[in-house]
């Protein structure tokens, strides 16, 4: 039966729609409002307006005061977020479904939805953090390409705009402004509610028709936006700034998601561009033209857009755009093979079965393709995906893909003067295909019975010589999430070698066993997931998500890359030159790049202090010879597998019994990381100056654990302590937030926060003052009950995905904590007062801090 016929659609009088679908399998129910408006429906003097009202949504309505909302919606225990895009903006919210509270979260985002108040004193504040939000994309590379590849491709449409607004736009706003397009796009026939997960059917529509029915709103004519001339010309355009490494991104106009070429593109992307069996990835990646490379088709309203972005070398990034057009080309005038077909097909399959998991992936998904027609759209636009053949393929690459409408966009280092400056289309190389795509051959499989099991709480733990096996049932999804690890080894490296665990890992993806690359991909993809790699302080290991009937040849799989990697000498190399390549370019990314940096200055010497990825010139230098050496080693570790998902825990073990006859030993307990405490400052070319800290905190296995989960919620968060003074009262930044980092022999809490660089100093001292003020000031208990809701409610939230439950539960393990796995929401919901004055003290102290500041010093596009 065809999942989609359990869903109970009705239009109210007012015309919004009501969708309601019961999902037993997950402990939450969902609340998301889609609203048929976006930066499409935008005037160019109104630019960036559908984000201000997104914003708005959470600044006060009839019911609710400023950031009510938020603070109503964590008391339930719940999550809840919004997004903003060309044709719509979606909010939602998650929160656990026993008692009230899905009446209680529909009540909230119905005062939202229907009586915002717009206060002109609270949209001046907020307009403000939205211009540091438009500060933040600047210096994010990534978008600034993108976008300016859409404003290339486009003459008219209003898809060539800067999609969030340009300072001066944003400032030009008026409360007045804000109110009209409130009033004229929050109508009840632009709206659709869906309501899913662990409710009553009955109640959950009859509670909709209450709570909404009575919303009065006329519709209103909107301006359409011009539309887009005929006629399209390549084009390309250099951009320079403060980046590591050059980035490219390769497009062609489309179409929009209703018409009929759509599925037939999608699938043209993903033989591009999805998974490590893609062409791109084979012809582009494989022999290191460039470090990430993609391909995706995005579409909205009556438009689309088919994209290549990738990251590459200055000396690099020419050669790489010319073959991504060349194997578009190829794939004009041959289409895929049969192989590539199938494995999209499973790629494909994986893909919508894990938006289901979640309750809110349902809604958002049943509300989406309600919005474009009909809910059951989501099974007919599937069955569409599955029908594409390869002449398919290979008609609409002809059709919208052509060498003479590319345009392309690379963003480039300031000092590169010479690169990409003669660059113009058509390209003079053309690119053949990857060879055609063959079944990789199954490893064998080894059948074991006896070993040690345990249960606790619905966790099954069996115990051999050589491997522990984690196994849970998470019922209802179809998918099973796979892993295996190595604990322990990351923390043998030295800054001698920094970066060879995670380059052992991705190198055993390019062969094993006598088996290729492509082969190893092809095998896992066919069977409905890409190999993931894990690589952090206390482990490394290889991940995958199947369908159900797939999890032993998965396990065996991962099996094989873990424990036979060829490691050929130019593997090795052109892998080490690729995350050589990824290192420097973290450098780009204003936030992982000062919170990764300021952990290293927290613990100095320490392995906790190395750089996971290395640095580039020793990574560089790391022949196969040594990583062999470090495989060696690594073979003689205890592993760990976990299995999780849509089985019986019989069969669930029967997938993991393919180690059972693994050899490693436990590996040596290395001493708790000492704490350094260094202080750093980098200077760049950037419009914000982004500032972490690190404070210190103890262990995983400590149970402080719990109390630092609660203080993590009572400062983050759009209830948050950090979020209400920084940002809410102060406008200092977009993105603020602390959070907890605890690993097996240490932990830290870490805080971050990303402002104007002439407000750098007051951004740092309202930093500790709020931090400061959880150990010596008030805490009421309103407060303190909000934030242990929310902290316990998050876990039910992030388990209802199978891969999530699988890297929690090898956190846990490899944590020494796997007896409280179940325990995590009542201890979360016994924190003290004295437990979080006791911690903050403990952690907040300023002279003990880290600190690593990227202090901006003007630039940005």
């Amino acid at each position: 039966m065809p999942w989609t016929d359990s869903v109970v659609r009705d239009v109210l009088p007012n015309g919004l729609t009501l969708l309601v679908q019961r999902d037993t399998s997950v402990p939450v129910v969902a609340v998301v409002t889609h609203v048929k408006a976006g930066y499409f429906d935008e005037p160019d003097r109104w630019a960036g307006i559908s984000h201000v009202l997104e914003h708005m949504y959470f600044k006060g309505a009839a019911q609710l005061g400023p950031g009510a909302l938020a603070r109503e919606t964590q008391r339930l225990g719940g999550y809840l977020n919004a997004s903003t895009s060309y044709d719509r903006t979606l909010y939602y919210a998650v929160v656990p479904a026993d008692g009230d509270g899905l009446e209680r979260a529909v009540r909230l985002h119905a005062d939202a939805l229907t009586g915002l108040k717009l206060d002109p004193d609270e949209l001046g504040r907020e307009l403000e953090v939205i211009i540091q939000e438009a500060k933040r994309k600047l210096d994010t590379p990534a978008a600034v390409t993108v976008e300016t590849l859409y404003e290339l491709l486009f003459a008219a449409h209003r898809m060539r705009r800067w999609r969030i607004g340009t300072e001066a736009g944003l400032r030009a706003l008026t409360a007045a402004d804000v109110r009209a397009y409130y009033e004229s796009r929050y109508a009840p026939d632009r709206v659709i509610v869906a309501l899913t997960g662990n409710l009553d059917p009955e109640a959950a529509l009859a509670l909709g028709h209450r709570i909404y029915g009575n919303w009065q709103r006329p519709a209103a004519a909107i301006e359409p936006g011009p539309v887009e001339p005929d006629g399209r010309v390549a084009a390309i355009r250099v951009l320079r700034g403060d980046v590591e490494r050059p980035l490219a991104a390769i497009g062609w106009r489309t179409v929009g998601p209703n018409d009929a070429d759509t599925p037939a593109l999608d699938v043209a992307a993903a033989v591009l561009g999805s998974g490590r069996a893609s062409w791109l990835t084979t012809a582009i990646r494989v022999p290191g033209l460039a470090s990430a490379v993609g391909a995706s088709h995005f579409n909205a309203g009556d438009v689309g857009v088919f994209d290549v972005s990738l990251t590459s070398q200055v000396d690099r990034v020419e050669p790489a755009m010319r073959r991504a057009v060349g194997l578009v080309e190829t794939l004009a005038g041959q289409g895929p093979d049969p192989v590539q077909l199938e494995r999209v097909r499973a790629l494909f399959a994986t893909y919508w079965a894990r938006r289901l998991e979640s309750a809110d992936g349902r809604a958002t998904l049943l509300a989406e393709q309600e919005a474009l027609g009909t809910y059951r759209r989501a099974e007919t636009y599937r069955a569409a995906l599955d029908a594409v053949t390869a002449d398919d393929v290979r008609r609409v690459a002809a059709r919208w893909l052509p060498r003479d409408a590319v345009g392309a966009v690379a963003y480039v280092p300031r000092a590169a003067e010479s690169c990409l400056a003669d660059l113009a289309w058509p390209p003079s190389e053309a690119a053949p295909p990857p060879s055609p795509l063959a079944p990789a051959r199954r490893s064998a499989a080894v059948r074991a019975s006896g070993g040690d099991e345990t249960r606790v709480d619905g966790v099954h733990v069996v115990r051999w010589p050589g491997v522990d096996l984690v196994l849970r049932r998470r019922p209802g999804t179809g998918v099973i999430a796979l892993g295996a690890y190595l604990p322990g080894l990351p923390g043998q490296e030295t800054p001698a070698n920094a970066g060879i665990s995670r380059l052992l890992i991705r190198s055993a993806l390019r062969g094993a066993d006598g088996q290729s690359i492509e082969q190893l991909a092809t095998a896992a993809e066919l069977l409905g997931g890409a190999v993931g790699t894990v690589a952090n302080v206390d482990g490394v290991g290889v991940t995958l998500a199947v369908h159900t009937a797939a999890a032993r040849d998965g396990m065996a799989l991962l099996r094989t890359i873990l424990e036979r990697p060829t490691l050929t000498p130019d593997d090795v190399m052109r892998e080490a030159g690729l995350q050589a390549d990824d290192a420097a370019r973290r450098r780009d990314d204003m936030f992982s790049h000062p919170v990764e940096a300021v952990i290293r200055a927290a613990f100095g010497a320490d392995a906790y202090g190395l750089d996971a990825l290395g640095e580039p010139e020793i990574v560089r230098a790391i022949d196969a010879d040594a990583l062999r050496d470090w495989h060696a080693a690594a073979l003689q570790r205890r592993a760990l597998v976990v299995v999780v998902g849509d089985l019986e825990p019989q069969a669930l073990r029967d997938a993991g019994a393919v180690f059972a006859d693994w050899r490693g030993t436990d590996g040596a307990v290395t001493a708790q990381a000492k704490w350094a405490g260094a202080r750093h400052l980098e200077e760049r070319a950037k419009a914000q100056t982004a500032l972490a800290m690190a404070f210190p905190a103890p262990p995983a296995g400590s149970d402080d654990r719990y109390g630092h989960a609660v203080l993590a919620s009572l400062l983050s968060g759009l209830a948050g302590r950090l979020f209400d003074e920084l940002r809410e009262q102060r406008a200092l930044a977009y993105t603020v937030h602390a959070t907890p980092w605890l690993r097996r022999r240490a932990g830290a809490v870490l805080t971050y926060i990303a402002t104007s660089p002439e407000r750098e100093d007051e951004a740092r001292t309202a930093m500790l003052d709020v931090l400061g003020a959880v150990a010596d000031g008030p805490l009421p208990d309103e407060e303190l009950d909000r934030a242990r809701a929310y902290a316990a409610g998050l876990i039910a939230i992030r388990r209802q995905h199978a891969h999530a439950v699988a890297g929690d539960l090898a956190d846990a393990w490899i944590e020494d904590r796997l007896d409280q796995f179940a325990a995590e929401e009542p201890r979360r919901r016994a924190v003290t007062v004295a437990d979080l004055r006791r911690i903050a003290r403990a952690a907040f102290d300023p002279a003990c801090r880290a600190e690593y500041v990227v202090r901006g010093t003007g630039g940005g596009r």
